[in-house]
């Protein structure tokens, strides 16, 4: 890719042009990162092994570069495709990621806001588990909507749970997020994420360091929290076990001397050891989005009014207490079912609550 041949980064190709394994391998012993671009994808993945093993730095940039002469061509196909990229050694790299010990060799996007990356604002990355209590996912969906309605910027990382929650609540509330992926940012992981992946493509940005067509590999994930942790100024896990990836994402915030907030679970309850962990050790408390606002120093915008008595108002104070089917909510509120639909959709009109991939509605 243009620039990386600056000493610092090395390009190997199966072609003349770069440099060769062996060399490659002595050079990474020697603290360079190396880009592998090979024709055959085997051969690449390979002699990323060898150097990784070799305890370098390595990624394979695509078979379709095996030139320095092809990097324009290849810049140009993928603007073509919406996705733009910056190597660590061009002006266009996320100065956020910079801090890194081992900053990504290239940062790929795709999305409405490349800017989202070095907004002057308050930026909250809030992650935890993927199988999370729907009260859970409910705080996190507030606590993002706070950020992104208070002119925050959301991080996380697009996986099921606590993530999408995070996703979802920002872009309810018309502000930006940024997805952070472990694989390319046109491979939608998980697929049941596609409609957060599309919504947060229009409106927000997809972000990885992996180029476009990589697929999602397990090792992949832990590897991309460090990006996560880098963008964000404070990271907020909301629910972890002892061994969640969340904590991951924690342990690289304080290696960056970021803040690491958490929300405190109920004692002795699998899905609360990691958060209240994290507390013991002195993470800072966040039990509702004021906390969480308070601590970025963002001012929250002003209510809205309250509802008057009435079927939108009970709809909307048991949906506070916990996202719902139609049907679940016309048997706990004894609403007829066409008065609640029609509650429902006033609510969702004023845009106080929208559905979740589960159909549920949620205030939002």
């Amino acid at each position: 890719m243009a620039g990386i041949l600056d000493g610092k980064v090395a390009l190997v190709t199966g072609g003349a042009s770069g440099i060769g394994q062996a060399t490659a391998v002595v050079m990474a012993r020697e603290g360079a990162r190396v880009a592998v671009a090979d024709r055959a994808e085997a051969d690449a993945a390979g002699t990323v092994a060898l150097i990784n093993a070799a305890g370098g730095q390595a990624i394979a940039i695509g078979g379709d570069v095996t030139r320095e002469a092809d990097v324009a061509a290849y810049r140009r196909g993928l603007l073509e495709r919406g996705i733009g990229c910056a190597t660590v050694s061009e002006p266009g790299y996320p100065e956020r990621l910079r801090v890194l010990h081992d900053p990504p060799l290239a940062v790929f996007w795709s999305g409405a806001r490349p800017d989202a990356l070095d907004l002057p604002a308050p930026v909250a990355a809030i992650v935890g588990a993927r199988k999370a209590s729907d009260a859970g996912l409910l705080l996190a969906q507030q606590l993002a909507g706070a950020v992104a309605d208070s002119g925050g910027v959301v991080v996380s990382g697009l996986a099921l749970g606590i993530d999408a929650a995070a996703h979802r609540g920002a872009l309810a509330a018309g502000g930006v997020t940024v997805a952070v992926l472990g694989c390319g940012v046109d491979v939608v992981y998980p697929r049941s994420n596609r409609a957060v992946f599309e919504q947060i493509r229009e409106a927000g940005l997809l972000v990885s360091e992996y180029p476009p067509g990589t697929r999602p590999a397990t090792w992949r994930f832990p590897a991309r929290n460090r990006l996560i942790a880098a963008l964000a100024d404070a990271t907020v896990v909301v629910e972890a076990r002892a061994r969640s990836g969340a904590l991951i994402t924690a342990d690289h915030a304080l290696d960056l001397g970021r803040d690491v907030l958490a929300v405190p679970g109920t004692p002795g309850i699998a899905s609360a050891a990691g958060t209240n962990g994290l507390l013991k050790a002195g993470a800072g408390l966040i039990e509702n989005a004021d906390d969480l606002c308070g601590w970025l120093g963002l001012d929250r915008p002003a209510e809205p009014p309250p509802l008057p008595p009435g079927d939108e108002r009970l709809l909307l104070e048991a949906l506070r207490e916990a996202p719902a089917l139609p049907d679940e909510l016309v048997a706990r509120l004894q609403l007829p079912p066409a008065r609640a639909a029609a509650g429902l959709t006033r609510l969702e009109l004023a845009g106080r609550i929208a559905k979740d991939e589960q159909g549920r509605w949620r205030t939002g």
